[in-house]
């Protein structure tokens, strides 16, 4: 059945779907399209998406940097546990993928048995090392391999950290975890923030927290603009920004 001006009621249907549909849905309905056997819905989809990402960025929390709700410090320890949680995901299966190919590499080198390994009888030095700090031996709190190594375990642990954080960050302002409580690093006047302040931001967050014994993160409690102060000292904001399932179906579109 055709309408007053040529169009099909499945042709009418389609853009009536194409109106509430989102950016993303809309893509991926493009790519699918036959346009030789439908011509028209791939025009109208490709004039949708154009107007989609020539339009203003429709999401309430960016709209004006005054109406940004700043985030609450429950939300924000949610999210870090949960991007520790991915990290800590992420560095085990690396672990046990590395071992993996250790073990096949060395089953593959040699056609001989691999000799027995010893058991190692009593504590390991590291273990050593955190029982003597723990009971306050002061040969322990002296013992300079074990301060270096420990260290270094670190440092390496927030490198890899930052190697997900820092241009999660840079790219959307929010890190997996950010996004499922529904939090955004932003700055004051709402712009994202650059690589170098993440940066700043990342290492300065490591060092405040190490230096304050974690006062730092929980300074927000009492400022009036709900900063910590790694926050502080890049002039960055964390606020609440709405989930998709959050969003009403005008904002959703732009998604």
């Amino acid at each position: 059945m055709e309408s007053g001006d040529g169009r099909d009621s499945d042709d009418i249907a389609y853009e009536d779907r194409i109106r509430s549909s989102s950016l993303s849905e809309l893509e991926d309905m493009s790519a699918h399209v036959d346009s030789g056997e439908y011509p028209l819905r791939a025009q109208k989809l490709l004039e949708e998406i154009g107007r989609r990402r020539a339009g203003p960025v429709r999401q309430s929390d960016r709209r004006t940097p005054e109406k940004a709700v700043p985030a609450s410090v429950s939300r924000r320890l949610w999210a870090s546990l949960i991007d520790l949680f991915i990290h800590l995901l992420i560095l085990g299966a690396l672990f046990l993928a590395g071992w993996l190919a250790v073990q096949l590499i060395s089953s593959l080198g040699s056609d001989a048995p691999p000799a027995a390994v010893s058991a190692r009888r009593g504590p390991s030095p590291l273990r050593q090392f955190a029982e003597g700090l723990l009971a306050g031996d002061p040969a322990a709190w002296k013992n300079r391999e074990q301060w270096i190594r420990v260290g270094l375990v670190t440092l390496s642990f927030l490198v890899f950290r930052a190697l997900f954080t820092v241009p999660a960050w840079v790219r959307t302002g929010s890190t997996p975890g950010m996004r499922e409580v529904g939090i955004r690093l932003t700055r004051p006047t709402g712009e994202s923030v650059g690589l170098s302040r993440a940066l700043a931001r990342f290492w300065g967050q490591c060092l405040l927290f190490g230096l304050t014994l974690g006062v730092s993160a929980f300074w927000m409690i009492w400022d009036p603009r709900r900063q910590a102060l790694q926050d502080k000292l890049t002039d960055t904001r964390v606020v609440r920004e709405q989930r998709t399932w959050e969003k009403t179906d005008e904002d959703r579109v732009y998604d």
